[in-house]
């Protein structure tokens, strides 16, 4: 009888104490209050439960094993370790952490030198150590019970697994606050604080893509086509070239309530405001998820309708086409250019930007002429001259230029400005006057690139329009109270031109932000475009027909276009500018390679082997040493890399992880001018 006892009480304090103080804690990391967790325990009883009824599940996993005290452990360290990780983001960006995190691992390593010091990193590796060893030990230290192996073990282990799983399934049948997180997660931060982080990281995990229309049929996407009125691909009597900017975590400071500055910092957008277009624009992000943004406004679909907190670009976007701005100008004669002076690889946009249809990229890597913030990112002062050239590039062309800032990208403190004429911030909030004076700072000189680049197209013939709007909201710890206008989730935009299109002020969502810019140009391609310029959009029916459109294009039958896929990945070129080499010659000592469109992220190779070189300026780079010519013969029944082709050279260009984004065309030694020697 003592023996039973002690293993109940063994069961309670593992499987049903533990999860109960695991909660706990994880929920004080959540609200960064141990105080707001108890009150979420007391206040949302049945959502807490939920949640330890979840962490219960997976830790009863331990019963199957020998080691159930490691298993046991492991599990629970694993819950304890999500829960700091997302302390730790949420320091960073106001979005908590989420499983779509564990796809943007590359993404966030390949900026984590922006938030982190070197000593932060060594300091990560040897906690990161400590952890593996302390495992280590404890799995060689814990009992191995042998009794966790018998039939009736695993049938008692079997009845509690099913018995904690059916409890979920019916609180979350029976409990509408529970199912309420389907429907209610357009501000994920507060979901995570209304639900849980337990229950919200969980649905994160299994809630991707589009869930199905409950009456997806043939037959229903017929009623919504025939509810849009096919205006075919007429032209408009004007083609103009049209500019879209995304501006890094960009919006008026000045609406910040209490704060002032020593003067305007946005005095051209400011001005814009007053002479055109603009308005409020609904984003599905703040602090952080760039490309959720960025996606609404290039394809027309509301990332709401996807998975609790999924980014599009590294779901469905990585191996399907969509219909997008790019694909339905190209319907009437348009070219589609990207620039964005980031790495190319960032959110995997050297790959999405195919499936949208663009024609050309330019990233980081094919700019020359870039100064660094004292955060390390690229000014986007080099944006204006890189957005000239891609208007410039066919002039009897229309073209559509998507460039993407980044000065202004986090993080904000522990920043000093390197301002020239620094804005002075006053009143800003106690402990973060620090983060608003480097912040106010770099907005301040993105709004002069957009004054330089307002008067480079303000100069040009051609017929032009542009739009500037911000992705999201900065990570200041703002809240909606912290605002004169507008909710976290509204950030700014502006329709200029040169040719005299009506001023019209309204506010919108991202998502119907390029179908209202091309009505009012007087273009109508495309079946989202025109959807949204003919729906009524305070009607019931607009955003359910808006997702049963978006299932349909990206993961359903395509019924909408007959059921053919309309769309095909663009063979999407690396730089404005293909990279060309012309020779390789010997001058004053020095072996130079001479070309076009060189940058500091040029390699060169030769015979399979990388040469060490140096950029000098587009036109040159400057090689060490000669190259030795090889016995190898090409052999044309084989398939070469570019870079592995016997006795030619080849220049390409490598992002800062090695990863190769373009290559040059191939130049045999026989064909430069030392070979002709």
């Amino acid at each position: 009888m003592g023996e039973k006892l002690l293993r109940v009480k063994k069961f309670f304090t593992f499987y049903v104490f533990l999860p109960v103080i695991l909660d706990i804690v994880i929920e004080s990391l959540n609200r960064k209050s141990v105080f707001s967790a108890f009150s979420y325990m007391v206040d949302k009883p049945f959502l807490f439960m939920f949640n330890v009824l979840i962490i219960m599940l997976t830790l009863s996993v331990a019963m199957y094993f020998k080691r159930e005290i490691f298993v046991l452990t492991l599990m629970s360290v694993v819950w304890l370790l999500f829960g700091v990780i997302n302390f730790v983001i949420l320091h960073f960006r106001v979005t908590p952490f989420s499983a779509v995190d564990f796809t943007l691992i590359s993404s966030a390593i390949s900026v984590s030198g922006h938030y982190l010091t070197a000593f932060n990193v060594m300091m990560i590796f040897f906690a990161i150590a400590i952890l593996v060893i302390s495992l280590i030990c404890l799995f060689k230290r814990t009992p191995c019970f042998q009794k966790n192996t018998t039939k009736k073990a695993y049938m008692l282990s079997t009845l509690v697994i099913l018995t904690l799983a059916a409890g979920i399934v019916v609180m979350h049948k029976s409990s509408t606050s529970v199912q309420a997180l389907a429907e209610n997660y357009t501000n994920i931060s507060e979901a995570y604080e209304n639900y849980g982080f337990v229950y919200c990281f969980a649905n994160s995990i299994i809630d991707t893509g589009i869930k199905k229309p409950e009456d997806y049929s043939e037959e229903s996407m017929a009623q919504i086509k025939d509810s849009i009125k096919d205006t075919g691909t007429d032209e408009p009597e004007v083609k103009p070239d049209i500019v879209m900017i995304q501006l890094e975590s960009f919006f008026d400071i000045c609406d910040v309530k209490g704060v002032s500055f020593s003067r305007d910092p946005l005095p051209n957008f400011h001005r814009l405001q007053k002479e055109y277009s603009n308005g409020q624009l609904t984003v599905p992000t703040v602090g952080a998820g760039t490309v959720n943004t960025e996606f609404e406004v290039l394809t027309g679909m509301s990332q709401h309708d996807f998975g609790v907190s999924e980014y599009p670009y590294k779901t469905v976007l990585k191996s399907k086409t969509s219909e997008s701005i790019c694909n339905d100008l190209a319907q009437i004669g348009y070219s589609s250019h990207a620039v964005h002076n980031n790495t190319a690889t960032f959110y995997g946009r050297n790959k999405v930007f195919s499936n949208l249809g663009f024609d050309s990229f330019t990233s980081v890597e094919y700019m020359n002429n870039i100064t660094l913030n004292p955060n390390g990112w690229a000014k986007d002062d080099v944006m204006v001259d890189e957005i000239l050239k891609t208007l410039d590039d066919n002039k009897n062309k229309s073209e559509f230029t998507f460039g993407i800032t980044v000065q202004s990208h986090g993080k904000y403190n522990d920043v000093k400005t390197d301002s020239k004429d620094p804005v002075k911030v006053y009143n800003a909030p106690t402990g973060k006057e620090e983060s608003y004076e480097y912040y106010v700072n770099e907005i301040d000189e993105v709004d002069q690139m957009i004054g330089k680049l307002v008067y480079a197209l303000g100069k040009r013939e051609k017929p032009t329009v542009l739009v500037l709007y911000g992705d999201h909201l900065p990570s200041l710890d703002l809240s909606n109270e912290d605002l004169e206008d507008g909710s976290l989730y509204e950030t700014q935009y502006i329709i200029w031109n040169n040719y005299g299109l009506k001023e019209k002020d309204q506010d919108l969502k991202a998502y119907e932000l390029y179908p209202e810019v091309l009505d009012r140009i007087g273009i109508h391609t495309g079946v989202i475009t025109q959807f949204h310029q003919q729906a009524d959009r305070s009607s019931d029916t607009y955003q359910t027909d808006l997702k049963a459109l978006e299932y349909d294009l990206l993961y359903g039958e395509n019924y909408i276009y007959d059921g053919e896929v309309p769309f095909t990945a663009s063979n999407l070129q690396m730089g404005t500018n293909p990279l060309k080499i012309a020779d390789v010659y010997q001058k004053d000592g020095e072996y130079i390679v001479r070309g076009d469109n060189f940058t500091p992220y040029c390699r060169v190779y030769f015979d399979g082997k990388e040469l060490e070189s140096q950029w000098i300026d587009e036109h040159h780079l400057k090689l060490k040493d000669v190259p030795e010519r090889s016995d190898r013969k090409q052999d044309k029944q084989k398939s070469y890399e570019p870079d592995e082709i016997p006795n030619s050279f080849v220049v390409e260009v490598q992002n800062g992880d090695g990863v190769k984004l373009s290559y040059s065309n191939n130049l045999r030694w026989k064909n430069t001018s030392l070979g002709k020697k």
